[in-house]
């Protein structure tokens, strides 16, 4: 597509009426540049092409505790009223909403992590740079209870880190966690109407644990398990090597909270990617390093984020004076944005380029997804958007070269879009060198560096950026899960999930689960899990309060019928999210595994909700305010 014929980059908030007068004859080269950038990309292993890391060498391994887990009193407690499998925000939210329905007391809790702390993935990834990437006021959850005042806009790591052990202070779960452990297995037993979780500690020479529980709560996150790429020769490296979830602080100097990578000065380090991760890593790096090599498959839509202090009068003139919810009226004000939709709110209280970017509904849905031109109306959108990200490109990089290379060309909502206000700047340092491996990745590696196009590149330490694998929606965390009759999960599952609202499933009584299949979707996934956890709460209680059954032992799950009427209407609106399947390769669409017949209907089961999040809380807050439990079945009144 010659530049002469790409009409200027807009801002990318413009609407679909400004789009109508773009030349058709550019949309379809667009189209064609995108289609050879994703064919670029394309690996037919799939997949494989990754290895499963539970543990990755270096950086902040669990801590003291893993010596002595064994001593903690919750292991030698037999029985547990509630058990939540993860104790990151997900599992920390579950905990308090249940405790919030009088259900039962903290002491009545357990949670189960593998790592270290409280945190989930804010206890693993500990990064330089890292920030959450949607506006913290909305993503951090029980601001109004806890009364916590976040620092930025975007707020660090480690702030969150600390303010997920302040959740677990207040709701007095802190002494309710066992850490360094995982639930390797878990089985229903029906006589009993309970679960038996075997729990490992992750110490050698401990022996697993079997405990008892009436509830199961999977709260694992989304990206937990690292991945690297399956490279040959990776066992003959001779450098250092680590994941990024795994920073080797150790290794590279500094702490996470004081990034002073001192011992980089004459190491030749590599990263492996490009990606959400990367993008706030790299500046720092480059900082220290002697010399950086990025080795980049696909670049990233890098917009500026426009981080910012919270200043108190700020806070008390536009977010106090909101009154009691506010939180969640602000959280719900951008999914509109993010979802497209119709009409949009007056005000945009977020008002950042999440809520200017509402071609990003392809992805996660949204209540115009499924008439018959939307995707067209938001490819047009799209391009003006990815247009104005390029034009980003050309400004800021001195290399055209580079400048090429780092060019997003396919739509923007086919991956996680960045926001930094200095990765860009980077690749204009003399120290940093990009390595763009045509999308196919690097080749292999050797006892003193990596291959890329059949050439040697010499490196002291390989950093990989590469991202998590992703497991089925209960058995996340890689486990075994075996319900009634001692059928798996894998094995229920095997023509697509079977769930009422995404959170449980017939056959396995008393487990919850957190989605995304069949539930909704917004790129703030804390409102999402605010959401299940107060679903499932009220499951939970509300049936306690049927049954008359407060403090004894009764069971809940779907009937057979609630959850095929759920799928069927997850198949009717996956229509909307069909601009996923030829989108670059990646998590989001397995790949670009090219889908047969005979996968499509399973895939379409493994949906999020089409209409988007808004629609989806609705119907689950219009269920819940029913008050009849509808769908659900209880004490095996409807048999195996």
């Amino acid at each position: 597509m010659a530049s002469a014929s790409v009409p200027p980059a807009a801002q990318p908030n413009s609407t679909i009426a400004s789009l109508d007068t773009l030349d058709h004859d550019i949309l379809i080269a667009t189209q064609q540049k995108y289609q050879s950038e994703r064919e670029k990309r394309h690996r037919p292993e799939g997949t494989a092409q990754y290895i499963d890391l539970s543990s990755v060498a270096g950086g902040p391994a669990s801590s003291a505790e893993r010596s002595d887990v064994h001593h903690n009193p919750l292991l030698h407690q037999e029985h547990h009223r509630v058990l939540i499998v993860g104790a990151g925000f997900g599992g920390l939210l579950y905990a308090v909403r249940l405790l919030q329905t009088g259900f039962c007391s903290a002491n009545e809790i357990i949670m189960i992590d593998q790592a270290g702390g409280f945190g989930g993935t804010w206890y693993w990834n500990q990064y330089p740079g890292l920030h959450c990437d949607t506006e913290s006021y909305i993503y951090m959850p029980l601001l109004e209870e806890t009364g916590h005042i976040p620092t930025k806009k975007y707020v660090p790591g480690s702030e969150l880190r600390a303010y997920a052990e302040r959740i677990a202070s207040e709701w007095g779960l802190t002494s309710r966690a066992v850490f360094n452990t995982t639930v390797d297995e878990m089985s229903w037993d029906d006589g009993n109407k309970h679960w038996v979780v075997s729990a490992a500690p992750i110490a050698a020479a401990q022996k697993p644990v079997t405990l008892h529980s009436d509830f199961v709560i999977h709260a694992m996150g989304i990206f937990n398990v690292p991945k690297i790429p399956k490279l040959p020769g990776i066992e003959s490296y001779g450098g250092h090597i680590f994941h990024t979830s795994r920073w080797d602080y150790e290794y590279t100097g500094g702490t996470q909270e004081n990034p002073i990578m001192d011992r980089l000065h004459d190491k030749r380090v590599g990263i492996v990617g490009t990606g959400a991760t990367a993008i706030q890593a790299i500046p720092h790096v480059a900082q220290w390093a002697k010399e950086l090599f990025v080795f980049q498959r696909t670049p990233s839509s890098v917009d500026h984020r426009d981080n910012k202090p919270t200043v108190p009068a700020w806070w008390a003139e536009n977010i106090q004076t909101h009154g009691p919810g506010w939180q969640k009226k602000r959280m719900e004000n951008f999914n509109a944005f993010v979802s497209n939709a119709s009409p949009l709110p007056e005000t945009n209280l977020v008002n950042d380029e999440w809520t200017s970017f509402p071609s990003f509904s392809i992805l996660i849905g949204g209540p115009s997804g499924v008439q018959p031109d939307y995707l067209e109306q938001m490819q047009r959108v799209d391009f003006t958007r990815q247009e104005y990200i390029r034009k980003r490109v050309d400004d800021t990089i001195t290399d055209k070269a580079a400048a090429d290379l780092l060019k997003p060309w396919y739509a923007g909502w086919c991956k996680r879009p960045c926001f930094s206000e200095n990765f860009l700047e980077t690749f204009n340092r003399p120290n940093v060198t990009l390595v763009d491996t045509l999308g196919r990745g690097i080749e292999g590696m050797t006892p003193g560096g990596v291959l890329v196009g059949g050439k040697e590149i010499k490196l002291d330490a390989m950093i990989f950026s590469t991202g998590y694998a992703l497991g089925n929606s209960a058995e996340r965390g890689f486990m075994k899960v075996l319900g009634r009759g001692g059928k798996t999960m894998q094995q229920k599952w095997a023509s697509g999930p079977a769930t009422l609202h995404g959170v449980i499933t017939h056959d396995f009584p008393n487990l919850f689960i957190s989605g995304p299949s069949q539930a909704g979707a917004s790129p703030n996934h804390m409102y999402v899990l605010d959401q299940l956890a107060s679903h499932v709460a009220y499951i939970i209680s509300q049936s306690a309060a049927r049954l008359n059954a407060r403090d004894a032992k009764f069971t809940v799950e779907p009937s057979s019928e609630a959850e095929e009427s759920w799928a069927m209407q997850i198949l009717m609106n996956a229509r909307a999210l069909a601009g996923v399947a030829d989108c670059t390769p990646s998590y989001y669409n397995r790949e670009g595994h090219k889908l047969k017949d005979h996968e499509k209907m399973v895939a379409g089961k493994f949906a999020i909700w089409g209409e988007g999040v808004g629609s989806y809380a609705k119907r689950i807050e219009d269920w819940r305010s029913s008050g009849t439990l509808e769908g659900l079945v209880f004490n095996g009144d409807e048999g195996a």
